[in-house]
């Protein structure tokens, strides 16, 4: 299996780099925290910065991991927009900028999942197919973290490893 599904809490995980997904909307509304290590204002302004499905990859500031991917992750919008095209070259790029920072292990949430609106079975599908693609060319560690139990649990069911 390309993803590996973990419950525990993404700021304490252990991994070269971590990725934190957000709007700009969910972040102003408090649907959302900043990243691990990061102040609301700072984040902001790092996505202010982004268009959508765009990256910027900062040292970590006191968490286990060397680097910090920030993503401003697609919304769904019911399916007739290319969502799914959108998270998938989303996941793309992520991993693509954790190799080229020499990382040999990536830590993800469930990217658009949530307050964000996609599907949590398409938003695993989406992560699966992503992941494993890119393993056929970079050997690298994937492991989806989920914050809570229930999350945790549904998608497990759904991606039995």
């Amino acid at each position: 299996m390309p993803l590996h599904l973990v419950c525990e809490d993404l700021a304490e995980f252990e991994s070269d780099a971590i990725v934190y997904a957000a709007t700009i909307q969910a972040l102003k509304d408090g649907d959302a925290e900043p990243a691990p290590g990061t102040e609301k204002e700072e984040e902001l302004d790092i996505l202010s910065q982004l268009g959508e499905g765009e990256l910027r990859i900062v040292y970590a500031n006191d968490l286990y991991c060397t680097y910090v991917i920030h993503a401003l992750c697609p919304v769904w919008e019911g399916g007739g927009s290319g969502e799914t095209e959108k998270l998938a070259a989303c996941w793309r790029a992520c991993l693509q900028l954790a190799a080229d920072h020499d990382c040999r292990s990536v830590a993800f949430p469930l990217i658009s999942a949530g307050v964000y609106g996609f599907p949590e079975e398409i938003a695993l599908k989406t992560a699966a197919e992503a992941v494993e693609a890119f393993q056929k060319d970079c050997a690298m560690d994937v492991e989806l973290v989920f914050a809570d139990q229930e999350s945790f649990r549904r998608c497990a069911a759904l991606y039995p490893e």
